[in-house]
C-alpha cells in the first residue's frame, strides 16, 4: 500500500524543484548591469525571502536589525546608499545627494585606452550615471569610511571572518559589504601610478542587517541590497560573493 504524501514533504520538494530552476535561470541572467533591476533576480531574492519564512524549511532570523530601505538614486551609487541605510540606522538623518556631494571623485572620466584609470580605494571611478565597464564603476571602503566618520563613529574591518561580522550585528552594529550582483568577470585595470585594481563586473555594495540560525553556524545572511531590497543568501554563497572583492566592509557604529 503506497502511503499518501504528505502536503509539507510536496511542498518541500515543489520548493526545493522551484529553487533550483530559478538558480539556473539566475546565474544565466548575464544582461545584469549594474543600476539596472533584473525581474529574474527580482523573483527570485522575493521568493527566497518568503519561503525561508516557512517553518518547515527554516527559523525565524536569530538577529535582524530594523533598518530601513533605500533605492540608490543614481545607476552606480550603491555604496553611498548602502551608508545611508547605515547611517538613518543610527539615527542620522542625510539624503543620498548629500552623501554623494561628499564623496571624494578620484576620476571622472571614462577608462583610457591604454586601460588605465582611477582608484576606488581613494575616491569614486567613473561616472555615476555611467555604465560597467568603461564609463563608470565605484568605489571601494576607504572614502566610504572617511564618508560615514563624519557622521558616526565606523571601523574598516580587514582580515574579516564571517564570526567578525556576526560579532557586529550581535552588538546592533549594520556592515557595508561589497560583493558583484552578477557573475563577477574581471574588468581590472591599472592606475596613472602603477598599481592594479583588482575590478569586477557589477561591482556591488549592500547593507548587511542579519542572519538566520546559530551564530556560530548560520544557515544564510540577510541584506539589504539597494537595488532589490532585502535579499537572503545561503551563507556559503554570500562568502563566495564577498570573496570576490577582498572580503571589504564597513561597520557603522
Amino acid at each position: 500500500m503506497v502511503k499518501k504524501i504528505k502536503k509539507s514533504h510536496l511542498l518541500l520538494v515543489l520548493v526545493i524543484i522551484f529553487l533550483s530552476l530559478a538558480w539556473i535561470v539566475f546565474e544565466l541572467s548575464l544582461d545584469d548591469p549594474k543600476g539596472e533591476e533584473n525581474m529574474v533576480k527580482t523573483v527570485y531574492y522575493q521568493a527566497v525571502r518568503k519561503i525561508q519564512a516557512v517553518p518547515i524549511i527554516s527559523a525565524r532570523p536569530d538577529i535582524k536589525l530594523a533598518v530601513s530601505y533605500h533605492h540608490q538614486e543614481h545607476r552606480l551609487s550603491c555604496e553611498v546608499a548602502s551608508l545611508l541605510m547605515a547611517l538613518n540606522y543610527k539615527g542620522i538623518k542625510v539624503t543620498e545627494s548629500e552623501l554623494v556631494k561628499q564623496l571624494p571623485i578620484s576620476d571622472p572620466g571614462p577608462r583610457r585606452v591604454n586601460n588605465i584609470w582611477g582608484d576606488p580605494n581613494l575616491g569614486f571611478v567613473g561616472n555615476i550615471d555611467g555604465t560597467m565597464p568603461d564609463t563608470g564603476y565605484g568605489v571601494y571602503e576607504k572614502p566610504i569610511y572617511d564618508l560615514a566618520s563624519q557622521y558616526r563613529m565606523a571601523k574598516i574591518i580587514t582580515n574579516t571572518t564571517l564570526a567578525d561580522l556576526i560579532t557586529e550585528l550581535s552588538n546592533n552594529n549594520p556592515i557595508v559589504v561589497w560583493g558583484v550582483s552578477g557573475l563577477g568577470r574581471s574588468i581590472s585595470w591599472k592606475t596613472p601610478s602603477g598599481q592594479t585594481i583588482n575590478a569586477k563586473m557589477d561591482e556591488h555594495a549592500r547593507t548587511l542587517i542579519g542572519f538566520i540560525g546559530q551564530a556560530n553556524n548560520p544557515q544564510s545572511i540577510i541584506l539589504l541590497d539597494p537595488i532589490y531590497g532585502e535579499i537572503r543568501l545561503k551563507t556559503a554563497d554570500f562568502l563566495k560573493n564577498w570573496e570576490m572583492l577582498d572580503k571589504r566592509a564597513v561597520v557603522v557604529y
